[in-house]
């Protein structure tokens, strides 16, 4: 099967490109937007690359109906088998099957992740390494053995484990008649109706696992397309540990039945990034041979050997990336103390409505009125020693405004309330502290101490370099810690080593202007060569 392989490194607009060509298509009327297939990794790229070839301002179920067939391989699956939510394993069933075999399941999949996989963590270790070995050997019945040769898992009993939850899973399934998600292609490869597609696009092509493979190959054997585009860069495939084939796409690349089409410019990385990571992939030991120009821009790249976040990110928009939860964790305590405002995984770290009952606080306060739907917020968080028995809720209009007065006099707030505002001895943090919000006060008042608004969009964001994959930012801080759990043996083989190359390949090639990369003196680094040949001190 003939394919033309794009090889995408860092920045040199490998979705643009693919955009273009589905642009072209449609336009040119070679094929409906319902005869094309876009299949990525994660939802997310999937609908990016969908609302990118739309200039209308359609609904959310236009869209999917106008592209049924941009989404993730998975979702594919579901469509094609006519699948049902009951029929898939949820967050009850885990929990039933916890209860029943007295071993810890979870649900790898929560709805909105994004993701067809989800990252490992010690409680999940040895649901992740079952997942591992049905996304490598789908169809091997040695599987796990397979699997526990190659991570080198010579302890008899959590083997012993494993294979029990594998039979104790399996079972649960049959009995109940419940899917996962790993069970979608199975069903799909033996039964699933492949759609009739003129186009075929596999996008993030390096982190399909052997199975995704067979169902690419299916659609494209029996759909038999015009074009099929495979994009991808096997320098920047870090989902090895969930069952990514990436020797499959390098071997595509390097048949000679297939077109090569590189992409050489990027249009994100400056010069000094670009040096770094050059270094960086060419100490990958199996991988593509690929040359790109950095944009014409010298950035700027730092070496630090400790953790300066009061000092490094003052200003700017900040992207914090770190190799493991552990260490996000670490790095959110220290932005707490700090009272800086920023996102974790892309998600504000307090609650949205806590801000919004704590400026509609702060309005009352100064004399204003407050529309009732805020004021209903206000009370869900608000000491209940602060209102009159029986007014535990708001109970008036959610369309109307309201004073502190009118609070007083119709809806329960205990008088005294107001002489001790005025008299500056009652604030927010006094009235509202139940719930959510007395475990963020001190991090709030932090915040507001060093004159920021809680509204304010963050400018700093933190997260692991696996979920900020795609995205950018123009300074990046780079944490190099792999002294951390699981980790601290990637560097034993040459596999590892060149895994966690691309992990770090990825992390430093988000910055669009700056990275700063931050050594952790405790952590015995396999790559300081590469990283730290240029060691500040600052």
């Amino acid at each position: 099967m003939h394919r033309k392989i794009v090889i995408g490194p860092p920045g040199t607009g490998k979705t643009t490109y693919l955009k273009n060509k589905v642009d072209n298509i449609i336009k040119t009327g070679k094929a409906r937007s319902d005869e094309i297939g876009y299949f990525s990794f994660t939802v997310k790229a999937a609908e990016e690359i969908r609302n990118r070839v739309t200039n209308k301002e359609w609904s959310e179920a236009e869209l999917k109906k106008l592209f049924p067939y941009f989404c993730t391989l998975h979702s594919l699956a579901y469509k094609r088998l006519r699948l049902e939510a009951h029929e898939i394993m949820d967050e009850l069933d885990y929990e039933e099957l916890s209860d029943i075999t007295g071993r810890k399941f979870i649900n790898k999949m929560k709805k909105g992740n994004g993701m067809d996989i989800s990252m490992p963590t010690a409680q999940s270790h040895y649901q992740d390494t079952i997942n591992l070995a049905y996304a490598k050997y789908p169809n091997d019945e040695d599987r796990l053995q397979k699997i526990f040769r190659e991570v080198k898992l010579s302890d008899y009993g959590a083997r012993n484990t494993i294979m029990q939850m594998d039979k104790d899973l399996t079972n649960f399934k049959r009995d109940r008649h419940k899917l996962e998600y790993v069970d979608y292609f199975n069903s799909f490869l033996s039964v699933g109706e492949v759609p009739k597609l003129k186009y075929l696009f596999i996008d993030e092509a390096q982190d399909l696992s052997a199975h995704q493979w067979m169902v690419v190959d299916k659609i494209q054997r029996i759909s038999q397309p015009i074009e099929t585009y495979i994009a991808g860069d096997d320098d920047q495939a870090i989902f090895r540990w969930a069952g990514a084939d990436i020797e499959h796409f390098i071997a595509m690349a390097k048949d000679d039945a297939n077109t090569i089409i590189p992409l050489k410019q990027s249009y994100r990385v400056p010069k000094s990034v670009h040096t770094l990571a050059t270094k960086m992939a060419q100490s990958i030991s199996n991988r593509i041979d690929k040359q790109y120009n950095p944009r014409d821009d010298d950035g700027e790249r730092k070496v630090l050997n400790f953790r300066p976040l009061n000092k490094s990110l003052e200003t700017g928009e900040w992207l914090i990336l770190c190799r493991t939860h552990e260490i996000v964790k670490q790095v959110c305590e220290s932005l707490d103390r700090y009272g800086w405002l920023y996102k974790c995984y892309g998600k504000s770290v307090v609650n949205e409505k806590i801000i919004e009952a704590i400026m509609s606080w702060t309005n009352l306060q100064r004399g204003k009125k407050v529309y009732g739907s805020k004021i209903d917020t206000v009370y869900s968080f608000m000491d209940s020693t602060r209102i009159k028995r029986g007014h535990g809720t708001f109970k008036g209009s959610h369309t109307e405004l309201y004073s502190i007065d009118d609070l007083i006099h119709s809806f329960g707030l205990r008088e005294y309330i107001k002489e001790d505002l005025f008299t500056k001895t009652l604030d927010w943090y006094d009235v509202l502290n139940a719930k959510g919000v007395k475990k963020r006060i001190r991090y709030l008042r932090a915040v507001m101490r060093d004159g920021h608004k809680l509204d304010d969009k963050p400018r700093i964001e933190v997260s692991t370099i696996h979920a900020s994959k795609g995205g950018e930012r123009d300074n990046v801080m780079l944490l190099t810690d792999l002294s951390y759990g699981p980790y601290k043996s990637s560097r034993e083989t040459q596999q590892g080593r060149d895994d966690e190359l691309r992990v770090f390949y990825v992390g430093a090639t988000r910055a669009k202007k700056k990275l700063v990369i931050v050594h952790t003196t405790e952590a015995q680094y396999e790559f300081e060569p590469i990283f730290f040949h240029e060691k500040q001190a600052s």
